[in-house]
């Protein structure tokens, strides 16, 4: 039996709100349902709708037309599972964060199948020592940037073994933003064993939480 008040929520990645919402206007008039949608961050819409038989049906439907850019639910629970199906291992390295990614992903029962650890390395000291990044790419480049997180997420793939690995850094605040680098500049760096490897900046609002 279904719980009042609660949220069916898709999300869908390379598309603002509004456009999430027209496109997926079809299948939910079809339904009878009314959907909203915010912006999570940018470029990562989230659709909304209330809990209902309808709304489950909506949101299975719109991951299979959007796939792989959509997906149901929280988006931890969704990577342990698609990183079970494929028995593959992740690992992280966070500096901003101190430790809040391995976090929420290990509050997730399973997540020990595919998760072997965090490093954290919030000093540029431990980036260095624990990680390998080259002090020449913190002296040009900051901690803070595409340069430090790419050289982060290969640091934690060596150290854990892992087939893919995720780093962040960034500046949380309130203080330590500047006009180059304001608060909440953050990046996210990538790197699996199969030698693939990807940087982005990410502009974020609200409060250091």
């Amino acid at each position: 039996m279904l719980e009042q008040n609660r949220l069916v929520c898709v999300n869908l990645l390379g598309f603002d709100p509004a456009s999430a919402v027209i496109l997926t206007k079809p299948c939910a008039d079809r339904l009878g349902l009314r959907v909203e949608a915010r912006e999570h961050i940018g470029g990562w819409s989230v659709l909304e709708c209330r809990e209902s038989n309808e709304a489950l049906a909506f949101a299975k439907e719109i991951c299979v037309l959007f796939a792989p850019k959509a997906f149901a639910g929280d988006p931890f629970a969704f990577a342990l599972e698609a990183l079970k199906r494929r028995k593959e291992m992740i690992s992280f390295a966070e500096s901003c964060t101190g430790g809040l990614l391995a976090a929420y992903f290990t509050a997730h029962a399973g997540a020990s199948e595919v998760f072997g650890g965090s490093l954290v390395t919030y000093s540029n000291r431990l980036k260095t020592d624990w990680l390998g990044v080259d002090r020449e790419t913190l002296r040009d480049f900051g901690a803070v940037s595409a340069e430090c997180v790419a050289q982060m997420a290969l640091g934690a793939l060596r150290k854990s073994g892992a087939n893919h690995a995720l780093s962040i850094s960034g500046v949380a605040g309130p203080g330590g933003g500047d006009a180059k680098k304001p608060v909440g500049t953050t990046f996210i760096g990538y790197a699996s064993s199969d030698g693939e490897t990807f940087a982005e900046e990410l502009h974020l609002k609200g409060s250091r939480s």
